[in-house]
């Protein structure tokens, strides 16, 4: 007996003494005789969520979110918050849908991408595949990788093929990376549980078939060739063909193998390394020797054609200066010639000349009833003579 009060957003049922049940929503205040109040707890789904609601007569309801329920325990067994499928455009759901009528069981595929929330009537698919372990990288473990959403989208594995034996009995590790694609989900659901599982068989039959032909020391020599090529590997080309799954590419990734004979290839491969290491650096050193032969070579020649390009200089200035003393010498020769001929031809004009003014002064005298004769043997007798006299008719 007593009030009892349920607030605002909540709500409560009140069972009285003959069994009778009555739902409130708060606020409320309410007098309890011979009864009990019972608050109901809410679940509540987001966009992105849905509830799974059991019913006590057994049925169940997926209710998609947003939305809200309170739990009755006179109406509800269980009431279960989960969240939406989410998918991006790689992923797919695979979904079983049960007929209620005929109890019939279709399988259908949900791409994204897509926020699914299943029927009451479906359940989605569980699959269950090997997976690498996380600390021993390239062993795989069955049923590790678990889940529901499929990525359609290449993946790759790495698996490491244990105690593989050579021709001549070497045991050693081959390490290998597959990169694989799902082509057909309908087929490799109906053809395998695991295609991962089948890859594994068909990597392990190729690997040992091909080893098993060739010494430690061909294996050596043709693994990065061999084990690259896809073409190979014919057993995993094979199942997984049959299987729906398409393997793109596989990579070798090296070897490991007992501590002995690593120990005895590090060995060898520490005497090759250091035999190619000291070849190399006699290479090196006969390179630099040549170097310095041709350098050496190089500066003589340079100073052979250094000297000869001066002795050309001095030749050249030596037969310009030549050449330029003999055009100098007959230019003054021809000048001397020049200089005479003119000298001889004004000393010649100015004998004309005098010899003319002579023959005119006479012919004055002449003019003037002088006496040339006379006039001769006075001028004879003083200090000026007249060298030759001409006769005037």
């Amino acid at each position: 007996m007593g009030f009892k009060r349920i607030r605002q957003g909540q709500k409560a049922i009140i069972i009285n003494r003959n069994g009778e049940i009555t739902k409130i929503d708060g606020p409320k205040i309410t007098y309890l005789v011979l009864s009990k109040l019972e608050k109901l707890n809410r679940f509540v789904a987001n966009e992105n969520q849905y509830l799974v609601v059991k019913y006590i007569d057994g049925h169940i309801e997926h209710v998609k979110g947003p939305c809200c329920i309170w739990k009755n325990r006179f109406e509800h067994e269980v009431i279960q918050v989960k969240e939406s499928y989410r998918l991006d455009e790689s992923q797919i759901l695979v979904v079983y849908d049960r007929d209620q009528k005929t109890n019939e069981v279709t399988r259908r595929l949900v791409p994204g991408p897509v926020i699914f929330v299943p029927k009451s009537s479906e359940w989605i698919h569980q699959f269950s595949w090997h997976a690498e372990d996380p600390v021993n990288q390239g062993h795989l473990i069955p049923d590790l990788n678990k889940f529901e959403i499929l990525n359609i989208k290449p993946d790759f594995f790495h698996y490491h093929v244990k105690e593989v034996r050579t021709l001549d009995d070497s045991l050693i590790t081959v390490k290998m990376m597959v990169t694989y694609e799902i082509r057909d989900i309908n087929l490799m659901l109906e053809k395998t549980q695991d295609p991962i599982s089948d890859f594994i068989n068909g990597i392990c039959a190729d690997v040992i078939g091909m080893i098993s032909k060739l010494s430690f020391h061909e294996f050596l020599l043709q693994s990065s060739t061999k084990l690259n090529n896809l073409d190979v590997f014919e057993q995993l080309k094979q199942r997984s063909q049959r299987s729906g799954v398409i393997i793109k590419s596989i990579i070798y990734n090296g070897y490991t193998s007992s501590e002995a004979l690593q120990t005895m290839q590090d060995n060898s491969i520490e005497q090759r390394t250091r035999m190619r290491i000291n070849a190399e650096i006699e290479k090196q050193k006969n390179d630099l020797k040549n170097l310095r032969l041709e350098s050496e070579q190089k500066r003589c020649k340079l100073e052979s054609d250094l000297e000869k390009l001066k002795l050309n200089f001095e030749q050249k200035c030596s037969d310009m200066k030549l050449k330029f003393d003999l055009e100098n010498e007959a230019i003054k020769n021809d000048y001397k010639i020049k200089l005479n001929e003119l000298e001889e031809a004004a000393e010649y004009e100015i004998e004309v000349k005098n010899l003319k003014i002579n023959e005119d002064y006479l012919e004055s005298l002449k003019n003037l009833n002088v006496d040339l004769n006379k006039y001769q043997n006075e001028l004879n007798k003083s200090k000026f003579k007249c060298e030759k006299l001409y006769e005037i008719v």
